[in-house]
């Protein structure tokens, strides 16, 4: 499809046609026409943090670029009730299994063919199976789309894995790394692997200034504060940040913990970490804030953002907090190690070490970021840019950039 500026006349004309709904998307100083198609978004996931929350927003950004979208979830999860609120259309399914769920994908398929969907896109490695069964039975007719969000460590290159691989259309590394990795250690086609990045919507960020955000959050204003926003997973290492602030001896350092336990994995981590809390007498240097949908404010109110996973395979987290320009302690591994290096707004630690920990919190505060280019930042993960890297690389539109 062609693009070209149109006269306003003749574009509020255009405009009123209903066939219209059909083909346009609209740019800011041009008018791009492109044909719309019909996405679904699949995620079975029970729980309710970054990759689902991704998984909905990429959903709207599609949509509002024009595309009808579909959301395929399990029945009473959060992402049902997200999409509902969002006005999404919306297939609710029992939880299905997490292999061979050959029955779940063929009523799958009896009903994407009534809508006249044509691509799927998946974000959790549970949906591979359902996914690639749905392209198994349409005879690949339906196309289906990985969008790699957890790293995998062990080999993945069982001829069951490769045939199931087969069926996926793509697969979409947010880093560098993680497409080494994937190349690796599965068989998966070369050519069906590629890089990109996983997007923000920069016009979300709060305009508070520090000292505003932590009014309206009621937090100290005359205090160090980290924070470690996202879900409450023994993976991400919590307890790590508890004792390096045990560890630092100081009231003037405080924690706050934004999220909540994943449903779909219920344990005791939870209490253990109050229990830590409790036994280093911690009570009143860290907070748990609980979930909260709108985020913003919390990475405006904090310090620096602490990120103490072993291995975090993207951290959508730090590109948040890096966004509004808030310092990120990480670990020197994974996706957090590749993020930190290009764009340097922090300090990457030694994993598994508290001690490292305490000493890049006593020293963030004094720390100016070197080399950090904001504008490059923002170009490069930018969500208009994204979406556009998607409908000319995955779904095969021509290039309106």
């Amino acid at each position: 499809m062609s693009v070209r500026k149109l006269p306003v006349d003749f574009l509020k004309d255009f405009l009123s046609l209903d066939k219209i709904n059909r083909f346009i998307y609209i740019r800011p100083r041009k008018y791009v026409l492109i044909k719309k198609l019909h996405l679904a978004y699949l995620c079975t996931s029970r729980g309710w943090g970054g990759l689902e929350m991704n998984h909905l927003r990429n959903a709207l950004w599609m949509q509002a670029r024009g595309h009808e979208i579909t959301v395929i979830c399990t029945k009473n999860s959060p992402l049902e009730t997200a999409a509902l609120d969002a006005q999404l259309s919306v297939i609710s399914i029992r939880k299905p299994a997490r292999h061979y769920a050959f029955w779940s994908a063929w009523m799958l398929l009896l009903s994407l063919n009534k809508r006249a969907v044509k691509q799927v896109m998946i974000r959790n490695t549970s949906d591979i199976s359902l996914g690639a069964s749905i392209a198994f039975f349409s005879f690949k007719r339906i196309h289906v789309h990985f969008f790699m969000e957890l790293m995998f460590q062990e080999q993945k290159q069982q001829l069951y894995r490769t045939i199931r691989y087969s069926f996926l259309s793509s697969w979409i590394c947010s880093l560098e790394y993680m497409k080494e990795k994937v190349l690796s250690s599965t068989r998966v086609d070369t050519n069906k692997v590629c890089v990109i990045p996983s997007a923000f919507d920069f016009n979300q960020i709060s305009p508070l200034s520090q000292i505003e955000a932590r009014i309206k959050l009621k937090l100290p204003l005359d205090k160090v504060i980290f924070g470690m926003i996202g879900r409450i997973d023994r993976k991400k290492r919590i307890e790590l940040a508890i004792l390096a602030l045990h560890q630092l001896q100081s009231t003037q350092f405080q924690l706050i913990i934004v999220g909540e336990e994943t449903p779909d994995s219920p344990d005791s981590y939870f209490s253990e970490l109050q229990n830590l809390i409790q036994e280093k007498k911690l009570e009143g240097q860290v907070a748990f804030c609980g979930f909260h949908s709108e985020t913003s404010p919390f990475y405006r109110a904090i310090d620096a953002l602490i990120m103490a996973s072993d291995f975090e395979t993207f951290g959508m987290s730090t590109i948040e907090a890096l966004a509004h320009q808030t310092p990120v302690i990480a670990t020197n591994s994974g996706g957090s190690k590749e993020l930190l290096t290009k764009f340097p707004f922090g300090i990457l630690v030694e994993p598994g070490n508290s001690s490292s920990f305490a000493l890049a919190m006593e020293k963030i505060a004094e720390r100016v970021p070197e080399n950090f280019d904001a504008k490059d930042f923002r170009a490069y993960f930018d969500h208009q840019r994204i979406c556009e890297n998607i409908e000319s690389r995955i779904l095969s539109f021509e290039s309106v950039r």
